[in-house]
């Protein structure tokens, strides 16, 4: 048996489990496709009623290797957060092992306590610093309630998926303790979790399109959130225009519900910024409204899809979706010289917003709430920030410029920012450029990252929840002696696939990776050569240049990529 114990950011166990047939290889030079990877339960809770109450039991999980034999088998545990005190590991067999997780004594303090473990599986090394199996890491969610905590407004998020497809989603709101079933329309979940009070993950099986009502003890306790999923295969290919030629791209957000793309654009003077809806119906792409938001810095969809946030450079827009009609402008006035900049929809009912600065000063986040329109903060400094989040709404990611720093990281659970483990410099390539350009890029569930950053280089590198590298995808590479540049990248909704833009004279093309075994920290992803890649965007690509400030979004059925750059929007169908 092996033990660790929570001591700082993050703690590590080493264990071989086991070596699984004679006459292999031992140390296992490559990774085995065929092996899945999984933990189970994959999210766990602990709750004390106050500070001063007894520690909680311990809790067991299950790590599990299936498939073909792959040699010797490591594991390597890495603890986040401030919820858990140690974790024993003890193997049971050539192809399982317990993980047994006790919680922090509640004299950590009342509220919401948060922790992450990373359970990263090879056949490789011990230390497991090269290709993994398939599937891992994999990683379990710790959420800890210590006394009564306010809860946040009801929220579901993601609020749509694919259809035909499983999928996870976070339940926000309050009074989850009693909750025993969870049903999406008439179908139970596969499994669930009350994280605490206020907080469920559920996981849903595949479902046919539509509008699924949550259902709580068949009713008995009160949610009011639906889950909508989308059939894949319903969107065309197309370039769409700017209804003024721009000089940056300054915003994107896509609604699957009404086919709704947002795209917003910088324009010369800023007072002229514009935020255009693009809407697919009846085989082709409209543009429907373009007005003028002037200083348009950023914007986001709420996580309902109810109301896109526009950012200015010292306001919150709060806008219909439908029409782009303006409901109410919400001024901050401690921005003087920093502008806001950054923009996250989280699942406690903010959105989390930073700003940024032109010139040394630092930048700042703050809180804004979505319901009431209200601001608090400032909080925090930061150097030129770059912010990003997944779609569950369950935290916001701040990657620095400026140096080498800390990356630092948001938690809806907690509603507090701490430093990772993770330090580098975000990759902006123009120096004085104040458009968001390299943001962080997540898969839905956000246990992948996506990040374009410097640190002794520059590089593209892939990260798990814990902000472990777990390998890299070409930040340059040479197209018949022809230099070409990364200019925007993605992670499918599920995680499988990485997505590059790459440009240079005369090219530009959009190239695949598989992201579902990590090669290990340094290591390029293998390419994903189906038939169709790499797609050639030429002789129309949307951008300029690689230095353009471009965005990737990827639908919820993961088959169409928006790609927005200064030139035009390119609407493409993926193989």
């Amino acid at each position: 048996m092996c033990a660790i114990a929570r001591a700082g950011w993050a703690t590590l166990v080493v264990c071989a489990l086991a070596a699984c047939h004679s006459g292999g290889d031992a140390t296992g030079s490559a990774p085995n496709s065929g092996q899945q990877f999984v933990v189970s339960p994959s999210n766990l809770s602990f709750s004390a009623p106050t500070n001063l109450s007894g520690t909680p039991p311990a809790r067991t999980v299950m790590a599990t290797v299936s498939g073909p034999s792959g040699g010797t088998l490591f594991a390597r545990v890495v603890v986040t957060g401030d919820a858990i005190a140690s974790v024993d590991v003890t193997v049971l067999s050539a192809i399982q092992a317990r993980l047994t997780i006790h919680p922090a004594s509640p004299m950590i303090g009342t509220g919401n306590h948060a922790s992450v473990i990373t359970v990263i599986a090879c056949n490789v090394d011990p230390n497991c610093s090269g290709a993994q199996i398939a599937t891992s890491p994999a990683t379990i969610n710790v959420g800890y309630q210590v006394g009564v905590v306010t809860p946040p407004p009801e929220s579901l998020a993601p609020s749509v998926g694919a259809a035909s497809v499983a999928g996870n989603v976070v339940l926000r709101g309050s009074g989850f303790t009693p909750v025993t079933s969870v049903s999406f329309g008439a179908t139970p979940a596969v499994e669930f979790t009350v994280m605490s009070d206020s907080e469920i993950r559920a996981t849903y099986p595949a479902l046919a399109a539509g509008a699924l009502a949550i259902s709580l003890n068949g009713g008995a306790v009160p949610f009011g959130q639906s889950l909508t999923l989308v059939p894949a295969g319903t969107l065309a290919a197309a370039t769409l225009a700017y209804n003024t030629p721009p000089q940056s791209m300054r915003g994107l957000a896509f609604d699957p519900v009404t086919q709704t793309l947002f795209a917003g654009v910088g324009i010369s003077p800023a007072t002229s910024n514009q935020l255009s809806a693009y809407t697919f119906a009846s085989g082709g792409w409209q543009l429907t409204q373009s007005p003028t938001v002037a200083n348009l810095r950023n914007l986001a969809l709420s996580l309902d899809g109810t109301r896109l946030l526009a950012i200015t450079d010292t306001t919150v827009v709060d806008l219909i979706p439908t029409s782009l009609v303006a409901q109410a402008t919400t001024t901050l006035s401690a921005v003087s010289d920093p502008f806001l900049k950054g923009i996250v929809a989280t699942n406690d009912g903010q959105a989390f917003i930073t700003s940024s600065s032109s010139t040394a000063a630092p930048g700042q986040h703050f809180l804004y709430n979505v319901a009431l329109r209200t601001f608090t903060g400032p909080f925090n400094s930061y150097s030129f920030p770059e912010t990003g989040g997944p779609d569950n709404g369950t935290r916001a990611v701040i990657v620095q410029g400026g140096g080498v720093l800390a990356v630092q990281q948001y938690s809806a659970f907690t509603g507090l920012v701490s430093a990772t483990a993770l330090s580098l410099a975000h990759s902006h390539p123009v120096v004085g450029r104040v458009e968001n350009i390299n943001l962080p890029a997540f898969d839905r569930d956000g246990k992948r990252m996506l990040v374009a950053g410097f640190n002794g280089g520059t590089f593209h590198a892939v990260y798990d929840a814990n902000f472990a590298e777990l390998g890299r995808v070409p930040s340059s590479d040479l197209v018949s002696g022809t230099p070409v540049n990364t200019a925007a990248y993605a992670i499918s909704p599920d995680a499988a696939r990485g997505y590059i833009l790459q440009i240079g004279a005369g090219v530009c093309r959009v190239r695949a990776f598989d992201l579902r075994t990590p090669p290990g920290a340094g290591a390029p992803y293998q390419e994903v050569t189906v038939t169709g890649f790499p797609i050639n965007l030429s002789p129309n690509c949307p951008s300029s240049a690689f230095d353009q400030a471009t965005r990737i979004l990827v639908n919820p059925p993961g088959d169409t990529l928006f790609i927005a750059g200064n030139l035009s929007i390119k609407v493409v169908r993926l193989p």
